[in-house]
């Protein structure tokens, strides 16, 4: 078996939960692959090969991100791309999508006997079009969050479900998310907790300046079709898959979201269910 361990190191426990990870894969004799950027930081460990950031995942059997959310949802991206399956390891604080905490290390042997379980999360697929033009295509595992820009202002948002009008949003936002980011910024913005395997994609407005709206959760075959509906002075619309790079929706461009063709491959090794995960990390959260 072969890993790609992809350690964030910005977190202050992930270097120390590295190693430790690292340890025990070399115990069960999994071949490890590391990042050549890494290979000064992690020097003196000499059972590891160090190779290019582009072969990192194809070459894997498994990849584990060590690190929160972020971590893995990066990396749940490339491993799902890859069709590769995913083990987040936590070395942050709340982390919804890491399998396992430092403490669980030792169940990495139930990967390697075969004694685990695959959950497999849709994921969103967010296609921009400028004048009817494909620009680009992205993967969001969480959500595609549609917000105001740095001015302080209203956004104005048409939104359409299988090219029929759902709704014209005046508010700060609109999220739209999967199963599995129902527990991140939906879930803020007082959206549903929806167990993470099922497939369907949430609505949630942010803030909206009626008292009409409410979350809506919608079949994973809906197609929905997003663009601003007039241009107010001083605001601006901006997107962002996942909490990463914030993007202008400019003039003339809408925003077509739908459910990816591919899924990412969670593995689960524990015995707790959603909902023993939910409590856990909520009362962590007090």
């Amino acid at each position: 078996m072969k890993a790609a361990v992809i350690p964030n190191l910005t977190r202050e426990k992930a270097r120390g939960v590295t190693l430790l990870l690292l340890e025990e894969l070399n115990k069960l004799g999994v071949e490890i692959y590391l990042s050549e950027s890494l290979e000064n930081e992690f020097s003196d460990i000499k059972y590891c090969r160090f190779i290019s950031e582009n072969e990192l995942i194809p070459l894997a059997d498994i990849v584990l991100p060590v690190g929160g959310d972020g971590s893995v949802i990066r990396a749940s991206k490339k491993a799902a791309v890859n069709g590769k399956k995913i083990l987040g390891v936590n070395a942050g604080n709340l982390a919804y999508l890491c399998g396992i905490d430092s403490e669980d290390i030792p169940l990495l042997s139930r990967i390697v006997s075969g004694d685990y379980t695959i959950q497999n999360r849709m994921l969103l697929q967010a296609s921009l079009f400028d004048c009817g033009r494909l620009i680009k295509t992205e993967l969001c595992v969480n959500d595609i969050v549609f917000c105001r820009g740095q001015k302080i202002g209203l956004v104005d948002l048409s939104v359409r479900a299988n090219e029929k009008p759902i709704a014209d949003y005046i508010a700060d936002g609109i999220i739209f998310a999967t199963p599995t980011g129902s527990t991140a910024y939906s879930m803020s913005a007082g959206g549903p907790i929806v167990e993470p395997t099922l497939e369907a994609l949430l609505l949630t407005a942010i803030c909206p300046h009626s008292l009409a709206f409410r979350p809506y959760i919608f079949s994973a075959d809906t197609v929905f079709t997003v663009r601003g509906r007039e241009k107010t002075e001083g605001t601006d619309i901006c997107y962002s898959c996942d909490g990463e790079k914030t993007v202008p929706l400019k003039e003339n461009c809408f925003m077509e979201i739908k459910k990816s063709d591919i899924s990412a491959q969670f593995i689960t090794v524990k015995s707790d269910n959603f909902i023993d995960v939910l409590n856990k990390k909520t009362i962590r959260n007090k």
